[in-house]
């Protein structure tokens, strides 16, 4: 054996702090000035390179257009529809329920309505356009001002907010419209290829709306169907551009004789020779209920 004394083995405690060797979880004072500042300095510069790459990404993007968008996007190329009105207090719900002796059930209905069309009331930065105009001029030309969307073919067909939109008299109107996609327009049926549901309403340029019952029950119960305008959704207003002063074409469907105390499921789609429809995506199509009540409110209890 050599008379050298064996090391003994450091404690925890001298780990922490030991005043021997001056050191705090095992550096010097010297030690953690250093490692500090090379932290400090090689987070500097890692901030520095993410804000870099981060600023130059941001400046490849258009503010008012997707970097990617089209065929073979999430996006894609085919339209949705959808519908108003939708109360987004409750969201998850498509019913539209009211009853005919009860204001208060067809109010939210009415407000929603008032607000969904309030946009519209803003005509600055549009224009009139004739039978023969569209949008097309949008995506070329930046100082071109988007056609303006006129309500009044739905205030004579009293589906405007003078009518309460129908629901007073028990003839609800549905607002019906397409998702938004950037440079969509609609394409022309060729000639003998337009559908059955719509030959008779069919107008080239336009959308075409057609509504029916979910399943036969429903088609059995739903009554008369009125589209304003009978062509549909104007294809005027395409294609869609990123300007804040577009306004979206939609079309009215008003249930003349939608049956009282009974559930209608209705399926709705829109036509054009590029819009597709699938039941499992809903593709092209929109579904909501409708049931118009006819009987004595109850009477909330009395507290």
């Amino acid at each position: 054996m050599n008379g050298e004394a064996k090391a003994e083995p450091e404690t925890f405690a001298q780990f922490l702090y030991n005043k021997d060797k001056g050191t705090v979880l095992g550096r010097t004072g010297t030690s953690w000035c250093q490692i500090t500042v090379f932290y400090i300095i090689f987070y500097i510069f890692l901030s520095a390179f993410f804000i870099g790459c981060l600023s130059i990404f941001l400046r490849t993007l258009d503010p008012k257009v997707p970097r990617f968008y089209g065929k073979g996007t999430i996006i894609g190329v085919n339209p949705g529809v959808g519908y108003q009105p939708w109360l987004k207090e409750n969201p998850d719900s498509t019913l539209i329920k009211f009853n005919l002796q009860d204001s208060k059930s067809w109010e939210p209905y009415v407000k929603q309505l008032d607000n969904y069309l309030s946009k519209y009331k803003n005509t600055n930065e549009t224009r009139d356009c004739g039978a023969s105009d569209n949008n097309d001029a949008l995506e070329t030309d930046t100082d071109t001002f988007p056609c303006r969307f006129d309500l009044g073919l739905f205030e004579k067909a009293n589906c405007g907010a003078k009518d309460q939109y129908g629901y007073k008299s028990g003839k609800p109107c549905v607002a019906v419209s397409l998702n938004r996609l950037i440079g969509w327009r609609p394409v022309n049926y060729d000639d003998g290829s337009v559908p059955e549901e719509i030959k008779g309403r069919y107008k080239p340029g336009s959308i075409t709306i057609n509504c029916e019952g979910a399943t036969s029950f429903d088609k059995e119960h739903l009554g008369k169907v009125k589209y304003i305008p009978e062509t549909g959704i104007d294809g005027r207003y395409y294609p869609y551009v990123f300007v804040p002063s577009y306004q979206q074409p939609i079309a009215m469907v008003k249930f003349d004789t939608i049956p009282r105390n009974k559930l209608v499921i209705v399926e709705c789609r829109a036509y054009a020779s590029n819009i597709e429809h699938d039941i499992s995506t809903r593709l092209g199509m929109v579904y909501f209920e409708l049931f118009v009540e006819d009987k004595k409110p109850v009477a909330a209890p009395a507290a």
